[in-house]
């Protein structure tokens, strides 16, 4: 679709908002001249428009900036029921959502999703750019090229050409990606940590997602399961934390402690509202029951997460997790049992953010998937 000249130019602006054709020669080497040529085709594409002026020492700057709907990108979020469908424009902002009742066999669900597209860009409401690409977001793991999926207990689907059926049925470019991974996209095109070239994201849901940028590029291991830690055992006090047996045939993984799922049913077996809201609460006013099931919790969280920035030494460490959760009891409890496990390091620690789980954020990291197809043409 572009030029390698002028992903470099993309890939440059996507990165820092904005920038002046004399910053865009500087970062990507390209002459004046040729940055001049190829940001009038972008511009008369409608990928680029020309924004503020910034002055300074001799002549105003113009920024170039990327145009919104200049193209839109479908993120699909097959990782809880009902699937979430997502359509975004080239800023990464939500423009129509729509869900569906998430199938068991692929067939039906795949064919379903793409029926479903004209509805979903329907509801955009204004107008759009056209779909340039479709990203999956599924718990299981994913082939290197991102086309199958190898493995999924969630969905019980094993080696299924994802991207190989859809272009039986649509002519739009797929990728699929593990949830997580999927996540740790969009924070780096779109979020905070678009500027970090080496951080970690960790999602606390009903499983735990953990995915790591590092050297500005997906750390996805030999068979795309980097960063799994939902399966880790936790060890606290001389044991294995409950040595909870665990859906995947192990016992006291960090799954059976510390997801929502696991403080729900630690609650409900000591009488206390499983409402992680409530719970929460509970804690807060000093209860002690719900301030042992918080503190066992994100204690084994916190020991994962001391041991993930031991191994990648990641710059930061965004954890996601429930709006109820990251209050000062849960949240604090972290952030104290990783500073308690990490080594002192003599530039300092691992900045560690705690952010709300977004309902939309796996299909948002989905369509950011396509949408860094788009811009870069080849994986970070």
């Amino acid at each position: 679709m572009f030029t390698p000249a002028q992903y470099q130019i993309l890939t440059a602006i996507s990165r820092s908002g904005t920038m002046s054709r004399t910053d865009l020669a500087g970062v990507t080497g390209l002459s004046k001249a040729s940055i001049s040529m190829l940001t009038k085709e972008l511009i008369g594409r409608g990928i680029l428009g020309e924004r503020e002026l910034v002055f300074g020492q001799g002549r105003p700057s113009v920024l170039l900036g990327l145009e919104a709907n200049a193209a839109s990108f479908v993120g699909i979020s097959l990782q809880a029921d009902p699937t979430i469908l997502l359509l975004t424009d080239l800023h990464g902002a939500p423009r129509a959502r729509m869900e569906l009742p998430r199938r068991r066999g692929h067939e039906q669900c795949l064919t379903e999703l793409v029926e479903a597209l004209p509805t979903l860009l329907s509801r955009a409401g204004q107008p759009v750019g056209p779909i340039s690409g479709i990203g999956i977001a599924l718990p299981g793991f994913v082939s290197r090229d991102r086309t199958t999926c190898l493995y999924s207990t969630a969905l019980g689907w094993s080696n299924v050409d994802i991207v190989g059926y859809l272009a039986t049925l649509c002519d739009i470019p797929a990728y699929i990606e593990n949830d997580a991974n999927a996540l740790i996209l969009g924070e780096q095109l779109f979020g905070i940590m678009r500027d970090c070239p080496d951080f970690s994201m960790i999602a606390v849901g009903d499983g735990i997602g953990c995915a790591h940028i590092v050297d500005g590029r997906l750390h996805r291991g030999h068979n795309g399961g980097a960063g799994e830690i939902s399966h880790a055992p936790v060890v606290l006090d001389g044991g294995t934390i409950g040595a909870l047996p665990c859906r995947c045939g192990k016992r006291g993984c960090l799954e059976t402690v510390a997801t929502l799922q696991a403080i729900r049913a630690a609650a409900r077996q000591a009488g206390l509202p499983s409402d992680i809201a409530e719970l929460a609460q509970m804690a807060q006013t000093g209860r002690p029951e719900a301030l042992a099931i918080l503190h066992r919790a994100a204690s084994a969280l916190g020991i994962a997460i001391a041991q993930l920035i031991q191994m990648f030494d990641p710059s930061h460490v965004v954890i996601m997790l429930d709006t109820a959760l990251k209050g000062e009891v849960f949240g604090a409890m972290v952030q104290q049992t990783v500073e308690a496990h990490v080594m002192r390091r003599p530039d300092g620690q691992a900045t560690l953010y705690l952010r709300d789980a977004q309902k939309d954020g796996f299909a948002s990291g989905a369509a950011s998937l396509a949408a860094q197809q788009f811009l870069f043409g080849l994986d970070r």
